[in-house]
């Protein structure tokens, strides 16, 4: 039986961003615990702090935020971790959803409203048929994903193949790309993107989150293509592993 865990990332190398952060985050965790209600499946949640990308406050003040809130520790936890927070954080929060759940959803702040049970009945479906990593596509992201190159803004990954592969090692903020690729040289037919609607892409509206998202999506198309050529492949080979 599959059971999912949940990684969201949380932080700001800002900290009179701080409180915002945080309340927002408190928003998110509400909301999942609502979803685990109704897919009994998803078992726990991790907030990772990158400390390396971290003004150092967001840690402390997430956890003392959940617990005045008294958000359940069992099913919601608050780590942090340094390196890269696209791969080694995100490695290491694999690493812990590894001793009580099989698949890992990685889902950004801006894109949980998509969360709902509906979605998570189609990704488990989507691994019932033998998907590796399934990704919705939406808003801006919609074609992208569809194309097969996935987004951990939301994408569901089996965790066992995934760290048989080496998880994330690119530091170019395209860290999907290459696991992709040697999931599809391992399996085949092995990506499941999932057009689902009813959501709304929510970027936060701070001056660093904004910037941050419009960096990421003018370069993301070149950084993609820079990372397939790292693993000597193409987008054209990530598209033909689409299930």
């Amino acid at each position: 039986m599959r059971k999912y865990g949940i990684l969201v990332r949380v932080y700001t190398p800002k900290p009179e961003e701080v409180p915002d952060r945080v309340e927002r985050a408190l928003g998110h965790a509400r909301h999942i615990l609502e979803v685990m209600n109704e897919f009994p499946a998803m078992k726990r949640a991790i907030f990772l702090v990158p400390s390396d990308h971290d003004c150092k406050e967001t840690l402390l003040a997430l956890r003392t935020r959940f617990a005045h809130e008294a958000i359940s520790i069992s099913k919601i936890t608050v780590l942090s971790f340094p390196g890269h927070h696209s791969c080694e954080v995100l490695n290491r929060g694999l690493t812990e959803l590894s001793y009580d759940t099989s698949h890992a959803l990685i889902v950004s702040g801006k894109m949980i409203s998509y969360l709902t049970r509906a979605a998570l009945l189609s990704i488990d479906q989507a691994f019932e048929r033998g998907a590796k990593v399934v990704g919705v596509a939406a808003d801006e992201l919609r074609d992208i994903v569809l194309a097969g190159r996935i987004q951990n803004t939301f994408a569901g990954w089996d965790i066992a193949a995934l760290l048989d592969e080496h998880a994330f090692d690119s530091k170019g903020g395209v860290e999907e790309v290459a696991p992709l690729i040697r999931l599809a040289r391992r399996f085949g037919r092995c990506i499941a993107p999932i057009d689902i609607d009813g959501g709304v892409l929510d970027v936060h509206a701070s001056e660093t989150a904004i910037a941050r998202h419009k960096k990421v999506m003018a370069t993301k198309i070149a950084r993609q293509t820079a990372e397939c050529e790292r693993l000597d492949s193409s987008f054209e080979f990530i598209q033909s592993a689409i299930m």
